[in-house]
């Protein structure tokens, strides 16, 4: 049995105003709020071997790189390799969800 926490710190106080593309209607923003904390999750150790399992199967081209397989990889690196490929995810659907569709131009009409 074993701890995964995960931290945030060093993030101001929210503003008082929603920023752009917040979910009116839905979830009030948490003015004057703040994201810094820490929470912990109590896994068993099968569980973290199924997870390490997943990971080391979705994340397997990051973990092995240029190398010719097959690799050795410490298990704090599989962890890693997930937070990370997580991190870029959350970037990336941020990205687009901030991203209006371009517009599709008229028809062109010759006379």
């Amino acid at each position: 049995m074993g701890t995964v926490t995960i931290t945030s710190a060093g993030f101001g106080v929210l503003p008082a105003g929603a920023p752009p593309q917040w979910p009116s209607g839905s979830v009030n923003w948490p003015a004057g709020g703040s994201i810094n904390g820490t929470k912990a999750f109590t896994i068993n150790d099968a569980d973290v071997q199924s997870m390490l399992a997943w990971i080391a199967t979705n994340y397997s081209t990051q973990l092995v790189g240029s190398n010719t397989p097959p690799v050795t990889v410490s298990a704090i690196a599989i962890v890693l390799a997930w937070l990370q490929g997580f991190m870029q995810a959350t970037t990336d659907a941020t990205q687009r969800h901030h991203t209006t569709p371009p517009q599709v131009p008229p028809p062109i009409t010759i006379s």
